[in-house]
């Protein structure tokens, strides 16, 4: 159901902010921030409960492979191990704040381990949203698109 095209979903969120290379004048919130270091530590581990501390339970993602998935879907991928990379960086070009919502874009570069381009160096852009829910900042949705294997 998943194929193995599913590695590149998780780049961005499995990325240490200490691999996050921000545009000029692009701050990152703190509480966002720390969200991405807690999901990438998570999906890493393949620790399910950890992933569904950062994602919103209705979150759904628009996947590289053209597949549109929730929540569980991609928790079942992780499980599965089908979401193997190296060598990713995350460059981040905007962060668009809002009261309830920010939106954060930029694109992904990775090396996927599995899939049709496994070894080669992807470009991905991506489209994160996050929501204010109960006092703390949740992944909602995320568009994310293979804009160059190499």
């Amino acid at each position: 159901m998943f194929g193995v095209c599913l590695a590149p979903i998780a780049a961005l969120l499995l990325a240490p902010p200490s691999l996050a290379q921000l545009a000029p004048g692009v701050t990152m919130p703190p509480e966002i921030g720390a969200a991405y270091g807690r999901l990438g530590k998570a999906m890493m581990a393949h620790d399910a409960a950890g992933v569904r501390t950062v994602w919103a339970e209705d979150f759904v993602v628009n996947a590289p492979n053209n597949a549109v998935l929730r929540r569980e879907e991609v928790i079942a991928a992780m499980a599965q191990d089908l979401l193997d990379y190296r060598d990713l960086r995350k460059h981040i070009t905007l962060i668009d704040r809002k009261p309830e919502v920010t939106v954060v874009m930029g694109y992904d570069t990775m090396v996927p381990l599995k899939g049709p381009a496994a070894g080669k160096q992807v470009v991905r852009p991506f489209t994160d949203i996050w929501a204010k829910r109960g006092g703390a900042w949740l992944l909602i949705a995320r568009q994310a698109t293979i804009a160059d294997a190499r």
